[in-house]
């Protein structure tokens, strides 16, 4: 992708835009899990859990573990930022640009979730922890929504496309579609689908399918905002009702 190709698909597959329109969810996630120390909801998402036991493999702090998720995010980005070698210069707009198309992308997964009658129901994080603030909810939804799109997109879909493409020879375009069915059927296994009814595994295979179509051609930033926004709407009503 060519620093000097403006439009927001090719924006969102730059990461200093991208780190920038992530870095508000990310102070609010880490306000949240240091707000409430004791015991952080956000904390036990089940992929934020699993990031944070690789830490902990690796002999890193418990502190580290608490953050992982942020900390992958931020690391993984910076260190893109400079292997791709642009330059540490960045417009407002192209953040605000990413951030609003993301907060656009929340309402196919709004209208699919009504149309199937899950929205009171199916948050897009699969662990049973109830929020119980506003803040709690808000901090809940940010970290399934980096947590998750950072397990199943950015590594899942490429860790697929380049076995397919680079190892295995197959065309570009069908490595891309494969490596978004692929992780599609992952993300729909690890929402336990034997645990769901029928309408809630359409919707969350139907979810998958779309946030790895908005991470392929929109970029991570995109998928992690129109995620984290559906999940917001959902916890919130769940706080309210």
């Amino acid at each position: 992708m060519q620093p000097h190709d403006t439009s927001t698909s090719a924006l969102g597959h730059r990461p200093l835009p991208t780190l920038a329109a992530l870095l508000p969810l990310i102070v609010f996630l880490e306000a949240a899990l240091l707000f409430n120390a004791a015991s952080p909801s956000a904390s036990r998402i089940l992929a934020h859990v699993q990031i944070g036991a690789a830490l902990h493999f690796f002999g890193l702090s418990p502190l580290f573990v608490l953050h992982a998720t942020s900390f992958v995010v931020l690391a993984t980005l910076i260190a893109w930022h400079v292997l791709v070698g642009e330059k540490w210069r960045l417009s407002l707009t192209e953040p605000a640009r990413l951030l609003l198309e993301g907060f656009i992308g929340v309402a196919p997964l709004l209208a699919a979730a009504a149309f199937l009658g899950t929205m009171q129901s199916h948050a897009l994080t699969i662990n049973p922890v109830e929020p119980v603030s506003a803040m709690d909810a808000v901090a809940i939804a940010i970290g399934a929504g980096l947590s998750e799109e950072l397990l199943f997109r950015m590594v899942g879909i490429a860790t697929v496309h380049w076995l397919l493409v680079d190892v295995a020879k197959f065309k570009p375009a069908t490595g891309t579609l494969a490596a978004i069915i692929a992780t599609t059927v992952a993300f729909t296994l690890y929402h336990d689908p034997s645990a769901m009814p029928a309408n809630g595994v359409v919707f969350v295979t139907l979810a998958g399918a779309y946030l790895g179509w908005l991470y392929v051609f929109r970029g991570f930033a995109v998928a992690v905002v129109a995620h984290a926004g559906y999940d917001v709407v959902v916890l919130l009503g769940q706080v309210t009702s």
